[in-house]
């Protein structure tokens, strides 16, 4: 079981600790330039917030993924940027893009999915049973949990993959408000418009690129 997190706010609407999610995300959304991570501990939290930069701990106990889509239609191509942040603390950008015809149908829906889709597959092959998924397009959550009723075959396959790997491993769905200065959400987008002027196509979800590590 995941360790009980609390949320320091650095830069925002209003700063400080925060117990929830909620009340983090409302602190930071449309807020440009927001500064904000989980922690585990209130005083991993304070240290954060008087700026101890060595003892700066993981974001968040669990993996971190932010997501995001984009489509081009000069260039007949739907892409996802993602951005996963691992519990050490450890950032991995990873974007790739497609341009199969039924899924150029549903433009920027498809690298949408198609980075959701990712992202967990990636928390899946690197052994995580419990992540947060932060999105900012309502449908990433709501076939995913049946709240939405997939009426076509790539929101079918989506559902599908989404609730056989639920099986596996914990998802926490977050909405983040679209292009409202949230950093990594923005670095998602940026990530899927960088992928859209790729020279090669990538292969659907089996290819990852521009890969960093930080620490």
């Amino acid at each position: 079981m995941a360790k009980k997190k609390v949320y320091a706010v650095r830069k925002g609407r209003s700063t400080g600790i925060f117990d929830t999610w909620a009340a983090c995300q409302d602190a930071v959304s449309g807020y440009p330039g927001a500064e904000f991570q989980g922690f585990s501990s209130k005083e991993e939290a304070e240290r954060y917030l008087n700026g101890n930069k060595e003892q700066e701990p993981a974001a968040c106990p669990v993996l971190t993924a932010y997501v995001d889509g984009s489509f081009d239609k000069s260039v007949g191509r739907y892409s996802f940027g993602c951005v996963l942040i691992t519990p050490e603390g450890d950032i991995f950008r990873k974007s790739g893009n497609g341009n199969q015809p039924e899924s150029l149908a549903i433009r920027n829906v498809a690298g949408e999915m198609l980075g959701a889709m990712f992202a967990v597959k990636w928390a899946w092959k690197n052994g995580f049973t419990e992540m947060e998924l932060c999105y900012d397009y309502e449908g990433i959550e709501k076939w995913a949990t049946g709240a939405w009723k997939a009426k076509n075959p790539l929101t079918i396959k989506y559902a599908e993959f989404m609730q056989r790997h639920a099986s596996v491993i914990k998802i926490h769905f977050h909405k983040i408000a679209a292009h409202t200065g949230v950093m990594y959400n923005e670095e998602a987008d940026r990530l899927a418009k960088e992928a859209l002027a790729e020279a090669d196509g990538i292969p659907e979800i089996k290819t990852e690129v521009r890969i960093t590590k930080e620490r």
